[in-house]
């Protein structure tokens, strides 16, 4: 009697083992693959970061020279080119605008004031 008792616990204790084993190891292996996701993401967080940090200096840059070519009144409002330059004016304000820093805004309305 007390033999049948010791091998079922036995047998019960293997099998909750062995359970306890497939389920670890199936935890260690989604681990494993989350973690190599996550090292993607991050560096492909880091290069979306250079990005709009380059894109953020390059409408910068653009939106400083627009500025100046407008205040020397190079191109007409009337002809086409002038219409051209008007409509990439306003993308690039409004480019300017999402992506600048406060900092950067606040010397856009100071050009603004000085109008």
């Amino acid at each position: 009697m007390i033999t049948t008792i010791l091998v079922t616990l036995l047998t019960i204790f293997i099998g909750v083992s062995i359970f306890l084993y497939i389920s670890l190891k199936k935890a260690l292996e989604r681990i494993d693959l989350l973690e190599s996701e996550l090292d993607t993401v991050e560096k492909l967080n880091g290069e979306i970061g250079q990005w709009v940090i380059d894109f953020r200096k390059l409408v910068s840059n653009v939106y400083k020279k627009l500025k100046g070519v407008d205040e020397r009144g190079i191109f007409e409002k009337d002809d086409d080119v002038g219409f051209l330059f008007e409509d990439m004016l306003k993308i690039v304000e409004e480019c300017n605008k999402r992506i600048t820093d406060n900092d950067d805004n606040n010397l856009g309305n100071e050009e603004q004031n000085k109008k």
